[in-house]
Formats: C-alpha cells, structure tokens, sequence
C-alpha cells in the first residue's frame, strides 16, 4: 500500500513546526510570526539609527518640503538619487523584502510601524510557509510517500 501527500498531510506537519499554510503574518501572534520570521531569514529590524546596520530605510525632506524615503546600505551620506530615492513610498516593502530575502542583515527601519514594513513581513511570512511545505514535501518523498497521481503535480 502506498503512502500518498496530501495537503492534510503536509498541513499536519506545518503545525508540528509551529506554522499554518491557513494563517497569515500575525494571525495568532504578531510576535511570535515575527521571531520566526527572523530566525528563518536570519535577518533583524531595529529602529535605533545604528552605522552597523547592514541596509538602512528612513525619510528626509526636501529644502521646499517635500517628504522622501531613502533606501540604502551606505549610512553616510553616499546615497545615490536614483536608485536609493523614492518619493513614493509604495515600493518600499519590495525593497524590504528583498533585503530580508538575502538574509544575515541587521535592517534600520525608521518608522518600524509603517503599512510596507507590515506589507513586507507578510510576503515574507507566506514565501517562509511556502518554502518550509517544499521542504516538507522532499522530506516526504524521503520517506517513501508520493504523490497519488504525479500527472496533477506542476
């Protein structure tokens, strides 16, 4: 008799890590979806301007007011205008994630309670599941299971 995956199955083992392909970032606990997001990632948000920071986001104003977000890895000063200016921020979670994505970062965000801050960890927390059923999935295959007609996986 074979062993077949099946979502339950994958579903169950989700949950033996802690995790639900059924919640999303912050479902439960805001908190806890966050270390496990930085634990998976290897990354850290702080909201202290430190020089040791790996990427650093914050905003500056212009002399006739306007506001600008800046996105850099060079703290002093050595922004480039063209790729490292925004003067909407609704780009900024893809830059975030990005950086989250490479991994190892320490990441100073100024206003760590912004919507692409939030918007950023969510994508992250749904890439994390859907990397983490991919590992479950090989994991499986390793232990004799498959797929109950291997036509209907892509």
């Amino acid at each position: 008799m074979s062993k077949y995956i099946t979502d339950e199955l994958i579903e169950e083992r989700l949950k033996k890590r802690g995790l639900s392909s059924y919640d999303g970032y912050g479902a439960e606990d805001e908190d806890v979806d966050y270390k496990k997001l930085c634990k998976h990632y290897d990354f850290e948000l702080i909201e202290q301007w430190h020089q040791r920071a790996d990427y650093f986001l914050y905003t500056e104003t212009t002399a006739d007011g306007y506001e600008l977000w800046v996105a850099t890895e060079h703290p002093n000063g050595d922004v480039s205008i063209n790729e490292d200016v925004h003067y909407y921020d609704n780009d900024l979670s893809e830059v975030l994630t990005e950086w989250i994505r490479y991994g190892g970062a320490t990441i100073y965000v100024e206003d760590i309670e912004a919507y692409y801050v939030n918007e950023a960890l969510e994508v992250m927390f749904d890439n994390m599941i859907e990397s983490i059923k991919d590992e479950i999935i090989i994991e499986l295959k390793d232990e004799g299971y498959e797929y109950e007609d291997e036509q209907t996986v892509a």
